[in-house]
């Protein structure tokens, strides 16, 4: 279809792949590799930053078939965690870029960031829960029950949150300057470029802050 088309290239997206079978997986992204060389096509692969638990999926053979490995700098904190958090703090992505240069080229590797965010509900019996906001959301949310945010260095990110009849909320939010921390990143260290999760979650705005790095 991507020949068909004319496309640039492809994008492949496989989450939760079980260790056993991350021998297959590489072996896939090799096959496929050679296809897409001989078509012109664009190869890249998105990866959860590395960690212990995934290193099966194999970064270093990676960088080497790929065009480009994409780090899924977010989901830091996700609708499973036990604790509230920021989606993607400014530590998680450096962390998560850091590790993935060990095995992969600067110029192979591509940060995603994240246009979402969460907010996050305690609620009177002290149970958490929480719910994926997009920037211009997460902005209203936050302006429509008073509550001012304020820039956490920890974090690279606005904090806000706010009590009401229903519990206790707290968001830590995505917007112009800490999408800027993050694309910072990209001239730091050399990256080839940025990605994101997922289109229409973002301010317009969004994409003059990215400009500015990938030009």
């Amino acid at each position: 279809m991507a020949i068909t088309y004319d496309l640039d290239g492809l994008n492949i997206d496989f989450e939760g792949i079980r260790r056993k079978d991350g021998v297959h997986f590489v072996q896939f992204l090799r096959e496929l590799s050679i296809r897409c060389r001989e078509e012109g096509l664009i190869l890249s692969v998105d990866n959860y930053p590395p960690n212990s638990g995934n290193r099966y999926y194999d970064y270093k053979e990676q960088g080497i078939v790929a065009d480009y490995v994409i780090i899924m700098g977010y989901d830091e904190h996700f609708a499973g965690s036990d604790v509230a958090g920021s989606v993607a703090s400014i530590g998680y992505v450096r962390n998560g870029i850091e590790k993935t240069l060990e095995e992969v080229p600067a110029e192979k590797v591509i940060n995603a960031v994240p246009f979402y965010t969460r907010l996050w509900h305690t609620d009177n019996n002290g149970k958490l829960s929480s719910s994926a906001l997009g920037m211009n959301t997460a902005a209203k949310t936050v302006a429509n029950n008073g509550a001012t945010p304020e820039w956490s260095e920890e974090a690279g990110q606005y904090y806000a949150e706010f009590n009401n009849a229903d519990g206790f909320y707290q968001v830590w939010l995505e917007e112009e300057a800490s999408i800027e921390e993050k694309a910072k990143l990209l001239k730091e260290y050399g990256l080839a470029g940025i990605a994101s999760w997922r289109l229409g979650y973002e301010k317009n705005e969004i994409w003059d802050v990215i400009l500015k790095y990938v030009n």
